[in-house]
């Protein structure tokens, strides 16, 4: 009986772990790029050819973007919400004129409705004035 006892609380202390970071994260696709001033032309064909069909991820556990979207430059993303059947997940980072380059303030938000059915899950990514709209996979 403690034998058995052993085996069943190794088990436990061993899957614990691994359902605990079973939060899986994200790897995005934007497939759309929309300025707040409503650029056309020359520059949404660059904005366009820049960034649609490209792809970022998301560490779900720290809200840090790497690829052709980033959010940490300075300072650090702040998770607002992990998501759920019921929520999106959304990550938040601000970074005020002191903490960068002096240049100015930068908002960046990260929506992804966690919640939407199905293995694709829509994005909205503001960074400032500019958004990016896709789908995430989760991976």
């Amino acid at each position: 009986m403690r034998l058995s006892f052993c085996i069943a609380a190794t088990v436990v202390v061993l899957v614990a772990p691994a359902t605990a970071s079973a939060i899986e994260d994200y790897r995005c696709t934007i497939e759309r790029v929309i300025a707040a001033s409503g650029t056309g032309g020359p520059v949404q064909d660059l904005m366009d050819r820049t960034y649609v069909g490209k792809e970022f991820t998301v560490e779900r556990e720290t809200g840090l973007m790497a690829g052709a979207l980033k959010n940490s430059f300075f300072t650090s993303p702040h998770v607002v919400d992990r998501g759920s059947t019921e929520n999106s997940f959304k990550v938040v980072t601000t970074m005020t004129r002191e903490q960068g380059t002096g240049a100015g303030s930068n908002v960046y938000v990260l929506v992804v409705n966690e919640f939407a059915k199905g293995e694709r899950k829509p994005f909205i990514y503001l960074n400032n004035d500019l958004a990016y709209i896709g789908d995430c996979i989760h991976f």
